[in-house]
């Protein structure tokens, strides 16, 4: 008797699937974009605890920091991504920059370059889907307890059943809290994951899902910004106090809930509903450390957590389904996705200069007055609406070609504190994907893309010359030519792509309309899955040139894009000891190459490489059923480097300032995880 399995299938080193949006779940190798899969498995062997945490593992994504790494902007192939158009909760748009909760989460789906014509309108940055935890048809309760070397304490529950065929759950509760890197600092998090599948008949499944998260993260060091004549200096200790003050950093409070409908309409068609709000409270009091020309830094702080609030109501259906015309198979969807996004601004603001101390010397200073519950106005809404049609017709064994294509429809209004529109915007436009698919194999897929995608149009300054214009949505292209196959236990992907993004900006004659062009092009390979049977790697590399062509100033014309190594690079492994059942360890290794730090390429942050090890032990079972306890340590080595730059603009001004947060030091923590 020959019993055949398939290992790989939920095995994180080899993901073979993944949520095209409107377009379903589809299999990564016969998907004409590059993709990147991080799963529970990968995120628990890495002890990730926040987006930042995974990024690296994916060859061609950053983190564009804003009040720090935890309420950045991911974006990928140096393309600065946007706060709500490229950032999916189970395919529906949420809030990028607030703190996203890992341990809610079973993977995160990154497809790089374009998706306009697959969600809607968005930055040419890729789109970051995060994929809730669901119900299981077995019961089990996890329990993890976990410390750190400086003493903070983590627990965490994940319990799920389905008691019958009707019903099934799934509760996460999270509590982490205690100081972290930097004396007198505090971490605080606090979270509670709800979903919940009801099964009223055989084809029928409605997903209820329901998460509220309290990240606060006080004491840590804040941004450090510097003006364009300013050379951004060596990476600092980030472990000294009085880079951040104990009553300055970040709170955020995210509350999220969802209904999702599914139905199967026979064996080749299924109709899928659903519907998100998020509220995304944002206090942000930072430190701003704004370093001076005489290796001096002046610290500032907002007294009144300026950030406010972020609502949004999303929205996705679509219908999905295989038709065949004689012998040529269509895998057709018609749908729509959208959201309606208001932003909520304090009605008014304050700053406090703290002081001024050597960059090599930072003080902790007395707090000033803080008010961080000033009455919200709605300043502004922007509303999209897409509806979306595809084909992807199967020709034969060896040749498919996908069509998609969407209409979109943009509103955006801004008002006063009074309540008053002051300005508004209306237009709509079209974005499309075609691609070309080439099986010379079973094993092989090679692809061409061609994709294009609109985003909404900036607006013209009070002082521009043509003061309150909206421009038309900007459209962004991209080519892609890519490769995918499967070597017995091993996944090969290799791209090469260029992207193109319009900008905007006022200029000599003084008039705001669309000039210049960022232009990214590059190669990505990666490479996961099994070495031996005892080692496997989750890898991969990126080449990428970045620039400005035509930018608001000539002396930024050609430049390097503010932030965006041109080479990185990253090697997850997992080594099972043999002789010693249950043991394994894993290793990372990640480079990121030199960055520029200012639109001129004046001022340079140095390349880096960081080294991470994990321990992980699986006790018998006649011991401890179900146990494992892990020690993770990041940065091994303390490596002191700068995590993230972003500049004041991207279009390319000179005297732009530009910001860069630093990295975490060598950090250690131990955690027990019992499955009963």
């Amino acid at each position: 008797m020959v019993v055949r399995g398939d290992r790989e299938n939920k095995d994180g080193f080899r993901p073979k699937t993944v949520d095209l949006g409107l377009l379903g779940s589809r299999s990564i190798q016969d998907t004409p974009y590059a993709i990147s899969v991080f799963n529970r498995e990968l995120m628990d062997n890495v002890n990730a605890t926040n987006l930042n945490d995974i990024l690296k593992y994916m060859p061609s994504t950053q983190m564009e920091a804003r009040g720090g790494t935890d309420v950045g902007r991911p974006q990928s192939r140096g393309m600065e991504g946007s706060v709500v158009d490229n950032n999916h909760l189970d395919g529906m748009n949420v809030v990028a920059t607030t703190a996203q909760p890992m341990e809610l989460l079973e993977r995160v789906e990154v497809i790089q370059g374009l998706t306009g014509a697959i969600y809607g309108p968005a930055s040419p940055a890729g789109n970051f889907n995060y994929v809730f935890k669901r119900p299981t048809e077995d019961y089990f309760t996890s329990v993890t307890a976990g410390i750190t070397e400086n003493g903070a304490w983590l627990l965490h529950t994940d319990t799920s059943g389905s008691p019958n065929e009707y019903f099934g759950y799934r509760v996460n509760l999270l509590q982490e809290e205690g100081e972290s890197y930097v004396s007198n600092s505090h971490l605080n998090r606090k979270a509670v994951g709800l979903a919940f599948d009801i099964n009223p008949d055989y084809y029928t499944t409605i997903q209820l899902n329901g998460s509220y998260y309290k990240f606060d993260k006080f004491g840590e060091a804040g941004g450090f910004s510097y003006g364009a004549d300013i050379a951004l200096p060596g990476a600092l200790d980030a472990s000294k106090k009085g880079y951040g003050q104990p009553y300055s950093g970040s709170g955020l409070e995210t509350t999220t809930g969802s209904v999702k409908v599914i139905r199967q309409l026979g064996d080749d068609w299924k109709l899928t509903a659903g519907i998100l709000h998020q509220d995304a409270k944002r206090t942000l009091n930072g430190v701003s450390n704004v370093i001076n020309g005489d290796d001096t830094f002046t610290q500032r702080m907002s007294t009144t957590g300026a950030a406010g609030k972020f609502a949004v109501t999303s929205n996705m259906a679509n219908l999905i389904g295989q038709v065949y015309t004689g012998s040529v198979r269509h895998d057709l969807v018609l749908g729509t996705a959208g959201y309606s996004w208001n932003i909520y601004r304090a009605s008014a603001r304050g700053t406090a200069t703290l002081g001024t101390s050597p960059l090599d010397t930072p003080q902790v200073y007395e707090a000033p007055e803080l008010n961080l519950h000033m009455p919200l106005y709605r300043s502004g809404n922007t509303s999209v609406q897409s509806g979306i049609i595809g084909d992807t017709i199967t020709w034969n064994e060896n040749w498919s070609t996908m069509l998609v294509g969407s209409y979109s429809d943009f509103d955006v209004d801004n008002y006063n504190a009074n309540g008053d529109t002051t300005s508004n915007y209306g237009k709509d436009g079209v974005s499309s994907t075609i691609s070309v698919i080439y099986k010379p194999t079973a094993n092989i897929s090679t692809y061409i893309t061609y994709a294009d995608t609109l985003e909404a149009g900036g607006s013209a300054s009070a002082d521009a010359q043509n003061a309150g214009t909206t421009l038309d949505p900007v459209r962004s292209y991209q080519n892609e030519i890519g490769i995918k196959t499967s070597i017995g236990s091993f996944d090969v992907n290799a791209a090469l792509f260029r992207v193109k993004r319009p900008m905007a900006y006022e200029g000599g004659d003084g008039y705001y309309r669309q000039q210049g062009m960022q232009n990214n092009k590059g190669a990505e390979l990666t490479l996961n899955g099994y070495l031996t049977e005892d080692l496997k790697i989750y890898s991969g590399v990126t080449y990428l040139d970045a620039v400005l062509e035509d930018a608001f100033d000539p002396a930024t014309s050609n430049k390097e894009v503010v932030g965006v190594p041109k080479w990185q690079a990253n090697l997850l492994a997992e080594y099972r000891i043999v002789p010693i059942s249950g043991l394994s360890f894993t290793g990372n290794v990640h480079y990121s190459g030199k960055r520029a730090a200012n639109n001129t390429n004046t001022s340079w942050a140095s390349s880096y490489t960081t080294v991470d090890l994990g321990m992980k032990y699986v006790l018998p079972k006649d011991v401890i059923k179900d146990t494992v306890v892990q020690l993770h340590v990041t940065n091994l080595f303390d490596r002191q480097y700068w995590a993230a730059i972003f500049p004041g603009n991207i279009y390319g001004t000179v005297g732009a300032s530009n910001t860069a947060f630093l990295a975490e030091p060598r950090q250690l923590k131990l955690t027990a995880t019992m499955k009963f």
